[in-house]
């Protein structure tokens, strides 16, 4: 089985610009573009690794083949709420299937698993992300983001013989923070 993520609608993430500057104790705002360039850049690396959306985004997973199950686990979590946006073509046709929602969701089919379904092309869309709005993400995020914006501010034009800690020296190009919320975030691979 082969498969294939799209994020067909990314919004931009900028958290409170206010929030960003009292944290890296900025005064003024004569560096907000860079902190909103840093703080995107921070929140798709977040996404990437922790295979999350945050704010709510549209996901294309194509499937070459259904696997023997008739579930499959959906890369990219959280899908919140009780009826979840979702479509499901097998070979541009719709297939009925049910999507269970959570921090990793997951898709069953409505019907059997065919030898024609084991070697059908599947494109699944999907709604998946925290909310609307960058106050929908949990805290522990929203400092993740945060820290990483802070330790790419303090760096920023340093080389490796400049750098005084783990992260500029090459070791984590991420902070603690963000580390930690990967790890918590992250999905386990079947």
């Amino acid at each position: 089985m082969r498969m294939t993520i799209q994020r067909l609608t990314r919004p931009a993430l900028p958290l409170d610009l206010v929030a960003t500057r009292d944290h890296l104790r900025i005064v003024g705002d004569h560096d907000d573009t860079s902190l909103i360039e840093m703080t995107e850049a921070a929140a798709h690396e977040l996404e990437e690794a922790a295979e999350i959306a945050l704010i709510t985004q549209t996901i294309r997973v194509t499937v070459e083949g259904w696997p023997d199950s008739d579930r499959l686990r959906l890369p990219i979590g959280p899908v919140l709420g009780d009826n979840p946006t979702f479509q499901v073509m097998a070979e541009g046709e719709l297939i009925e299937a049910e999507l269970i929602g959570g921090t990793r969701p997951v898709l069953v089919l409505g019907e059997t698993v065919t030898e024609y379904l084991h070697h059908a092309r599947f494109v699944i869309e999907y709604e998946a992300g925290f909310g609307a709005t960058p106050e929908a993400l949990p805290p522990d995020i929203r400092h993740a983001i945060r820290d990483q914006v802070a330790a790419l501010y303090d760096f920023r034009g340093a080389n490796a013989h400049e750098a005084k800690t783990p992260q500029a020296r090459g070791t984590s190009s991420q902070s603690y923070a963000m580390q930690r919320a990967i790890g918590r975030y992250r999905g386990v691979k079947a």
